[in-house]
């Protein structure tokens, strides 16, 4: 027997409703504490990188270090040099303690209003950062601070491109 639409009363409609919303309800309690452990763990991993740097013997005290990142972004907002980027990305990187991945640098840097010089991608933020020595590439898409004694991915050989010959037509001309 099959049910039309119609025959479904408006109280089992209803009671379906309660009970949808008050799963609802307790998936976003859920999701709240889930958040809260992740901003906790966050906040944690930074410490504990701040703390590995300074054992490695990195000052905390050192200019860029002790500077916000928002007076860095204020400082290079709309400027679009490569030196503004670089601090930016810098004190980014800084205040994250950890290297990050490519993907998050754009993000920090459009969220903070920090031009990227050309046409403003991945490619060009990519090419400006791997310039300057202060800043190595740990693995693939990550990009660390060469201060914490990350060590830089070996780059991959490049591939060297056969050139095509016209093809001959086989006849020969008189």
């Amino acid at each position: 027997m099959t049910l039309r639409q119609d025959e479904i009363s408006e109280d089992a409609l209803e009671e379906a409703l309660e009970l949808l919303r008050g799963r609802l309800e307790s998936a976003e309690t859920r999701r709240a504490e889930a958040d809260q452990e992740v901003s906790k763990l966050r906040e944690e991993e930074t410490l504990l990188a701040q703390l590995l740097a300074l054992r490695r013997g990195h000052r905390a005290g050192q200019p860029e270090a002790a500077a916000p990142v928002a007076s860095v972004a204020q400082r290079t907002q709309g400027s679009g040099s490569k030196s503004g980027v670089l601090k930016a990305v810098q004190a980014e990187l800084l205040r994250a303690g950890r290297p990050l991945h490519i993907s998050d640098l754009m993000r920090l840097l459009t969220d903070a209003s920090v031009r990227i010089p050309g046409a403003g991608s991945q490619a060009n933020l990519i090419s400006c950062i791997r310039r300057d020595k202060r800043i190595v590439r740990p693995s693939r898409g990550m990009y660390g601070l060469a201060t914490w004694g990350l060590s830089e991915m070996p780059r991959a050989a490049s591939r060297r491109r056969r050139r095509r010959r016209p093809a001959s037509s086989g006849a020969s001309q008189p």
